[in-house]
């Protein structure tokens, strides 16, 4: 039997960014990627999403960083990651974010047919809008199995079971989880050896998005990278001191890109898959 090459053959250029190897892919090689590893049964291997929010989020938050660092695939969801990446003349050619690798990949999968996807997260009713959308929009691509857990920080042992068991027992070829960052990397992070699904991927946002519940920025505002305008404009008590992350992230890129010396030595990376 042909042996399985490692993610890190495979992910292709990168650039360092605050510690996080933020892959240097175009948007639709990272979809060939994606669905290559959803197409296969192996190790699983999960992607997460990085933003200026994001990155310091995992500088405050270790176990958030070791599941960033533990994913097979960091794509830059966020405008100021691409500003990073050129002021660290690493550049990324173009932002790959969660919605737009959903759609993509599950476009992928429902044409070439015989595949299957589990939605964790959301509400119950947030899920049956979900489910009927992709019904219309993904006949191909069948649902193994949804679930909404309890809203809140930790589950509790038997929710925690059900979960993990719901999904080993459905089988899918992708697991879509909907918990909310930084909750949603670090529980891939934690359970992905044992739910043996191909591929992982942690998009909260989306999941409001496609049951219609929250509407998605106008493709010309996220184009732009006004994003973060949208929705500072549309939730601003939450927002807006998220938004500050964003001049804080810039500038400490600046300090490490000018003066390297103020700055610890890159930490060293390993992820699981790298052993494969």
């Amino acid at each position: 039997m042909e042996s399985t090459p490692p993610a890190s053959a495979l992910r292709g250029p990168e650039s360092v960014i605050r510690g996080l190897p933020v892959s240097a892919r175009s948007f639709a090689d990272t979809v060939d990627l994606l669905a290559s590893w959803a197409m296969r049964r192996g190790p699983p291997r999960f992607f997460a999403c990085v933003n200026a929010h994001s990155a310091e989020t995992a500088h405050r938050d270790a176990a958030f960083m070791a599941a960033l660092q533990a994913a097979d695939l960091l794509v830059a969801d966020g405008f100021a990651v691409i500003l990073a990446s050129r002021l660290l003349r690493e550049p990324i050619p173009e932002r790959s974010t969660g919605p737009d690798l959903f759609m993509a990949l599950s476009r992928r999968l429902d044409a070439i047919g015989g595949r299957s996807v589990f939605y964790l997260g959301g509400t119950p009713a947030s899920l049956e809008r979900i489910l009927a959308r992709h019904r219309e929009t993904f006949p191909h691509l069948r649902v193994a199995g949804s679930l909404a857990p309890p809203f809140r920080d930790s589950f509790s042992g038997p929710e925690l079971h059900t979960m993990l068991d719901a999904v080993t027992a459905a089988a899918p070829n992708v697991l879509w989880v909907g918990l909310g960052a930084p909750k949603q990397e670090k529980w891939i992070h934690t359970h992905a050896a044992r739910l043996q699904v191909p591929l992982c991927g942690p998009i909260g946002a989306m999941f409001d998005y496609f049951a219609g519940t929250v509407p998605r920025p106008p493709r010309w505002i996220e184009q732009a990278g006004l994003h973060w305008a949208y929705r500072l404009a549309r939730e601003p008590r939450r927002m807006w001191r998220r938004n500050l992350d964003s001049p804080l992230f810039l500038a400490r890129v600046a300090a490490e890109r000018f003066w390297p010396c103020s700055y610890a030595a890159r930490p060293t990376r390993t992820r699981a898959s790298d052993h494969d």
